[in-house]
């Protein structure tokens, strides 16, 4: 099946004045942002171009490190996703089930009083319309999964999920 090649754009160079920035202000301020950096985006149209090297790199594989801003460190596979039949479920602001969250109204508004949902609440997973493995899959097998795929691994009529 052939593929659709997506054009990038690369932003002429601009010197501060009335509506326009000064490139050169904007990169010492990011650093660390492949914009405006030649070989960061190149792509010379191989699966071993620049700019497919550094979108993985970037946004694809490894740990981020927000430096404690929001999340601290998080993990692109998704290492640490849930097993369903380890999720803990219950009340005191815990998930009713490992599908859906718990009916129950705190009588205080504290999240730690919330009693138990209902017996049986959400025990059995509804699967969504359409083709797919639905709720049939895990979270953490489906990250395994999604993390074994790599840029170009997608195309019309084709999934890494296996059921």
């Amino acid at each position: 099946m052939p593929t659709h090649k997506q054009g990038t754009v690369n932003a002429n160079a601009t010197v501060k004045s009335l509506g326009l920035s000064d490139t050169e202000t904007v990169k010492a301020c990011f650093p660390a942002n492949p914009v405006g950096v030649e070989y960061a985006l190149h792509d010379n149209g191989t699966n071993d171009a620049d700019i497919r090297k550094n979108f993985s790199e970037l946004c694809l594989d490894g740990i981020v490190n927000d430096g404690g801003h929001t999340f601290g460190e998080f993990n692109l596979d998704f290492a640490e996703a849930p097993d369903i039949a380890e999720v803990e479920t219950g009340g005191g602001g815990l998930p009713g089930s490992p599908w859906v969250p718990n009916p129950s109204s705190s009588p205080t508004g504290n999240p730690s009083d919330q009693p138990d949902p209902p017996s049986g609440w959400g025990e059995t997973p509804s699967d969504p319309p359409g083709a797919g493995v639905g709720s049939g899959l895990g979270p953490r097998d489906s990250s395994a999964q999604q993390a074994s795929t790599t840029l170009g691994d997608y195309g019309f009529g084709k999934s890494p999920y296996q059921t």
